[in-house]
């Protein structure tokens, strides 16, 4: 059954949901904003119920917050101190007990709807959970100030693995993994991490595409170089198969970043 809307200030509607809630009554509004996507789309229809049995974590609530009305999620409960997020937005708030106006019970939406308290909705609600988790960690971890914080000390152990006595540890580089020399596995492999390091001094926020061709080649030539001066250390060699090794390293750090960098940038839309 279709629904009309009618457009009224905030401040009247959330006035008149208070006023319902508080006698009890169950209130339906369409839901604006995209806090808590996937999990509840923008112009879906929201049922909202008085609160009973108090407020629990990973309930969807109603809560005042400086001045507006917000749905969102309770991540954290301490006593009177609440605390709300939603699915979709890096922003905590924290109220009160009191702050806490109603409880999502019903959401209609183009497939239907569906109860707050059934098993379909709690497999849903999981799901999405799980999902932000690992958005937020994958953010957290591709944040420019983690990056930016660790770049120096990666470039620093890379200095002293290139142009150390590395040989005076009596480490054997000179076997076989899967047909591969130690020596030229080491060498790919603490290369992989380069582009990402490098990804913070050679791009601003907002990246053109074409600027990660460039901090490939920036890469490359940090690879270069490190090995070029091996040739001037009288403990170290230099040797044209490592250097493919880390020609293979960057390339194979770059393309995880790029598929990385682009799987973040859609889960993000």
């Amino acid at each position: 059954m279709s629904r009309q809307q009618i457009v009224l200030p905030n401040e009247v509607v959330f006035a008149e949901v208070e006023e319902r809630i508080a006698r009890g009554e169950r209130v339906t509004i369409p839901l604006k904003g995209r806090s808590m996507e996937p999990l509840l789309r923008e112009g879906c229809f929201v049922e909202l119920s008085p609160l009973e049995g108090g407020v629990r974590k990973n309930d969807v609530v109603l809560i005042r917050y400086c001045g507006q009305h917000i749905l969102h999620r309770v991540v954290h409960v301490s006593g009177d101190h609440i605390t709300t997020q939603g699915d979709n937005s890096p922003v905590i708030e924290q109220v009160m007990a009191d702050d806490v106006v109603a409880r999502l019970s019903r959401v209609e939406d183009e497939h239907g709807e569906v109860s707050c308290n059934s098993d379909d909705w709690r497999r849903r609600s999981r799901r999405v959970l799980c999902k932000m988790r690992w958005r937020r960690l994958a953010h957290r971890c591709l944040g420019r100030e983690a990056w930016r914080m660790l770049s120096p000390i990666y470039f620093v152990c890379l200095l002293l693995l290139m142009w150390g006595p590395v040989g005076a540890l009596g480490i054997p580089l000179n076997n076989f993994i899967f047909h591969i020399r130690l020596d030229h596995l080491l060498h790919a492999s603490v290369y992989i991490p380069c582009t990402w390091f490098l990804m913070d001094w050679l791009l601003p926020a907002a990246p053109a595409r074409r600027r990660y061709g460039w901090l490939w080649l920036a890469a490359i030539g940090v690879a270069v170089m490190t090995e070029s001066v091996q040739y001037l250390l009288p403990y170290r060699g230099f040797d044209i198969n490592d250097l493919v090794a880390n020609f293979l390293g960057v390339t194979v750090g770059w393309v995880a970043l790029l598929i990385v960098k682009r799987a973040v940038g859609n889960a993000m839309r």
